[in-house]
């Protein structure tokens, strides 16, 4: 017999969650705004703090929770469980607080100053990464001439190859996209843009940077742009991860319907490579001899004109008889 993986128990022995009715208005109203969306909201994180944290981590976790305000929740109570022993605590939080991302510090003797951030896809954990931080710097480290609006969505830069080529990278820069990313727009106001994030990988290891935006005056339309650093400063190095399932990540990236059928480009219909949209028309074969042409009155042959030309036709064909 065939023994089950850890995580295969782990489902068999999950609680079926039942959908229960609502009993008034209110309890409707708010299972209808946990029902999936063609379009989601501004998905939210969690920042919690395990049962042995240093007071570095708690900063970090306290900025982090400041840079994605006011899409951000900050639970001041310690979680015992730790998400990579046990994730039913993470997972009934993320629920309960409507968290799309959480984010757990720790600190142990064995992974000092350690850092847990991940994702959630109905309500279960879809994937997690643990960092260990060092090279710790935080808002308070930094004097900067202007604080940036957090409402604001920032830009967000990744330096170094790692995030192309190494699998591991590729899975933190969409995590950190998804995270970091507000609702989707099609227009860019440059003044709207205050803040920037740098992430630069280096081998293994990824240095998060924090920069202000200020645009000065340059002479021309464009403005000079200056950056100042607003903090936190922390280098992460990846000490373990969970990636999600490969049926999990097809469910997690399937299109709506709705939103496939818009997409959807009619019959006879393709884009090119710059993004437009040509169509090609079918026509039936057309006899030159019938086509319409603007009617001209200088082209008009006259009535003595036409005359004329039968009786010359008429002749040519008298002498050419025997």
């Amino acid at each position: 017999v065939m023994s089950k993986s850890p995580t295969q128990q782990k489902v068999q022995n999950a609680p079926i969650r039942i959908k229960r009715k609502p009993r008034n208005a209110r309890a409707k109203r708010v299972m209808l705004a946990r029902d999936p969306k063609v379009r989601e909201e501004d998905r939210r994180t969690l920042f919690m703090r395990g049962t042995h944290t240093t007071e570095i981590i708690t900063d970090i976790l306290k900025n982090l929770h400041d840079m994605k305000k006011p899409d951000s929740r900050y639970l001041p109570r310690r979680i015992e469980k730790h998400p990579f022993e046990d994730d039913t605590s993470i997972e009934f939080l993320c629920e309960k607080n409507e968290s799309s991302f959480f984010g757990f510090g720790s600190h142990s003797k064995k992974r000092p100053n350690n850092l847990i951030l991940g994702r959630t896809f109905n309500y279960k954990v879809y994937d997690m990464y643990e960092f260990g931080v060092s090279n710790i710097k935080t808002m308070d480290d930094f004097k900067p001439s202007k604080f940036p609006n957090y409402c604001n969505s920032p830009c967000v830069v990744f330096q170094g190859d790692g995030f192309d080529h190494n699998p591991k990278l590729v899975d933190v820069k969409s995590l950190f996209l998804d995270m970091f990313q507000h609702a989707p727009s099609e227009k860019l106001n440059l003044t709207g843009l205050e803040h920037v994030v740098v992430l630069t990988a280096k081998g293994e290891k990824v240095a998060f940077r924090h920069y202000g935006i200020l645009l000065k005056k340059s002479g021309s339309k464009v403005p000079r742009v200056v950056l100042e650093e607003l903090g936190p400063r922390f280098d992460l190095e990846l000490r373990r991860n969970r990636s999600a399932a490969p049926d999990v990540a097809r469910e997690a990236a399937r299109v709506p319907k709705q939103q496939a059928a818009s997409a959807k480009l009619g019959k006879n219909l393709e884009r090119n490579a710059m993004g437009d949209t040509v169509g090609r028309v079918h026509m039936q074969a057309q006899s030159l001899d019938q086509l319409q042409t603007r009617k001209v009155k200088g082209l008009k042959r006259s009535r003595d004109a036409g005359e004329g030309d039968a009786a010359k036709r008429a002749r040519g064909a008298g002498d050419e008889s025997p």
